[in-house]
């Protein structure tokens, strides 16, 4: 039997809460939830794109693939890619990529064409032709990544959309008209397809009208980031009083990405579909790392002897809790001084700055799933202090793309 095709598309800043619910009016990716596996207590390597689609597309931590940040971002030559093994594997290989994914971070390695657009060229706009026409000209079997950044702030909300009826945010009515962009690109992939969704980080969206909130994350960078204060005490105490009844779970504090490592901004959705997967929910803790494993089997490839942090998910049923590494390395926090490491397991978020003599915290997921009051228990903080990985060899070297970050709204 002919091996399946691989159709992979990542969206943006996807939070997991945005799909199967009805935050927003997505029809098409609810489907895919319920017809396919579907993976929802997902946790992304960073809360930035660059070390995120490196981590799934290499199925290792940035202390293996050398990708730190949007700018500390060249992949290890060591570390094979996706596209590696499939073209290997005989697969016609395609990349339609935006944002900070650049070929120079290494990325565009075993695509036959890997294109960079501009963040304007949108599925939800005139560039949806391009994407078809290329999608169309494929021959099998074939792997296509999809990039999309229609959700990423500054949201464009499309004509017909700016409603309500498609969620109470610009993002979920963006993700809305996503949604049927994505359902007709979908309709035109052969029947031997294996199709899967995936966000690379979530995102802080609640409170972005809010001037109160603009002001005081404004002091908040400055004081914090830029001077180095430790003000998470009193950022704790403004958070406990807005964020009692969250719309969507969120922190005042906060809004974009790559600023902390809380769920909201790590939880992400993977939904795989097509040949031969079957229909189920998985709610245990798995990682992004696991996400590449998961597609070469799917497709019936093997990678080999390649070390690698994460495993398949495949069969779903047989799925239990992993730990889950995430860190914070986002431009936004001014300095790699600000940066933040967290481990999530056992029902416990531990979290350390380690360019920092603050505290580490550690929350109980299960009394205080919003993340606002932590608790002391030395036993244990050790022990997910203990599942932090080693830091690999730094490479050092940095990408000249401040001009690109800047476009990109990264300030």
């Amino acid at each position: 039997m002919a091996r399946p095709n691989l159709f992979f598309v990542c969206v943006d800043c996807l939070r997991a809460d945005f799909v199967g619910t009805d935050h927003a009016d997505t029809p098409f990716l609810d489907g895919l939830a319920e017809e396919g596996s579907f993976y929802r207590e997902m946790y992304g390597t960073a809360t930035t794109t660059t070390p995120c689609v490196t981590s799934f597309m290499t199925g290792t931590y940035s202390e293996r693939n050398g990708v730190y940040s949007l700018e500390e971002a060249r992949l290890d030559e060591s570390v094979p890619t996706l596209a590696e093994h499939l073209s290997a594997a005989g697969y016609e290989t395609a990349a339609m990529v935006t944002g900070p994914i650049v070929a120079d971070t290494g990325l565009d390695r075993g695509f036959d064409e890997y294109v960079h657009r501009d963040r304007t060229a949108e599925l939800v706009g005139d560039w949806f032709d391009t994407a078809a026409g290329t999608l169309d000209g494929l021959s099998e079997p074939f792997f296509c990544y999809l990039h999309l950044w229609e959700i990423h702030d500054p949201v464009r909300v499309p004509d017909g959309y700016d409603d309500p009826a498609y969620g109470r945010y610009p993002y979920a009515r963006t993700l809305s008209a996503l949604d049927r962009r994505l359902e007709r690109l979908c309709d035109r992939l052969p029947p031997n397809t294996a199709l899967a969704v995936h966000g690379d980080h979530g995102e802080a969206i609640a409170y972005r009208d809010s001037y109160l909130h603009r002001l005081c994350k404004f002091l908040r960078t400055g004081v914090r980031y830029g001077l180095g204060v430790d003000t998470r005490g009193l950022e704790r105490r403004l958070k406990r009083r807005f964020d009692r009844e969250p719309p969507v779970p969120d922190h005042f504090m906060e809004d974009g990405h790559g600023e902390n490592v809380y769920d909201f901004v790590a939880t992400v959705p993977f939904v795989l579909s097509g040949p031969g997967v079957e229909a189920a929910t998985v709610d245990a803790q798995v990682r992004q790392v696991d996400v590449m494993p998961t597609l070469l089997e799917a497709v019936g490839v093997d990678r080999g002897d390649h070390p690698v942090d994460g495993e398949s998910l495949l069969p779903p049923g047989g799925v239990t809790d992993r730990d889950a590494y995430i860190r914070a390395c986002g431009k936004s926090l001014l300095r790699e001084d600000n940066w933040q490491r967290a481990v999530r397991a056992a029902g416990h978020k531990y979290i350390e700055y380690p360019e920092r003599d603050w505290a580490p915290e550690l929350y109980d997921l299960d009394s205080d799933p919003l993340e606002l009051h932590p608790v002391e228990d030395d036993r244990v903080a050790s022990r997910l202090e203990a599942r932090i990985p080693e830091e690999g060899v730094r490479p050092g070297e940095k990408l000249e793309i401040d001009g690109l970050l800047e476009d990109l709204g990264y300030k």
